[in-house]
């Protein structure tokens, strides 16, 4: 298991004030990138209210996918309508996505959140198509992507500790975990059955783009399941087997 690697400040930032020093190191130039892309698209939404129709008939993941417009996959992937939804998918690829990617290389990083986010919308498209109330179900953002990430990140440092807030920490895996459990409840709760095909999707994906087995990935599982208490059993020797307060006496 790999240890989380130290953030080294960048000689270019030296004069950067000291409190910008988390935020910056895990800012690598390809989570730039993507944060600034789909941030511009947002604006791009929220500030040209006239594409709003454009936008979500040909970027998002809708119908059009089954004409033949099968950029959908990748496109809705930056496509946000919510301020709130971007900034947490915003705020985890920055949370994981440098250790990530400083882990795997930067081409396994793209493979991971681009793969992850094309897998689970095809997973996602197919299962609306099948459903006769989803039919017409129109999908964006990427959040299932971002969910890979913190799967891989859970399964590459396992048990490392995760500082998540102040002193709050908790084991790299079982923040993943974590996540995992709360999407699947949400998509059950709701009954978003397409939902769920690209949350367990983007799980599966996360899980084995890191180097996971299938039969590691049902350890881990395991390891969260509650486990049934067992009744002991012992005998102690009594005396005399006469005599009532003297006979064998059964602990549990």
């Amino acid at each position: 298991m790999p240890d989380l690697p130290h953030g080294r400040r960048p000689p270019q930032n030296r004069g950067q004030p000291s409190w910008t020093r988390p935020i910056s190191e895990r800012l690598t130039p390809v989570i730039k990138a993507l944060v600034i892309a789909q941030t511009l698209v947002f604006a791009f939404y929220r500030l040209v209210p006239q594409s709003h129709g454009l936008l979500a008939e040909h970027l998002a993941l809708g119908p059009g996918l089954w004409e033949g417009e099968v950029w959908q996959l990748l496109t809705a992937l930056f496509l946000h309508t919510d301020g709130i939804t971007l900034i947490l998918n915003l705020i985890g690829l920055w949370f994981v996505g440098a250790y990530t990617e400083r882990t795997t290389g930067t081409r396994r990083f793209l493979l991971l959140f681009l793969g992850s986010g094309v897998a689970s919308n095809l997973a996602m498209a197919g299962v609306a198509r099948i459903s006769t109330y989803q039919t017409a179900e129109i999908f964006f953002g990427a959040s299932y992507a971002v969910l890979a990430l913190f799967v891989a990140y859970g399964r590459t440092f396992g048990r490392a500790q995760t500082q998540i807030l102040g002193g709050l920490f908790m084991q790299a895996q079982n923040l993943a975990l974590l996540f995992v459990a709360w999407s699947v409840v949400v998509n059950l709760y709701q009954h978003d059955w397409a939902g769920l095909a690209g949350s367990l999707t983007a799980s599966a994906f996360g899980y084995f783009m890191a180097g996971g087995s299938l039969g590691e990935m049902v350890r881990v599982l395991r390891s969260w399941w509650p486990k049934r208490a067992r009744r002991r059993y012992r005998v102690l020797e009594g005396g005399q087997s006469g005599s009532p307060s003297k006979r064998p006496k059964y602990w549990n």
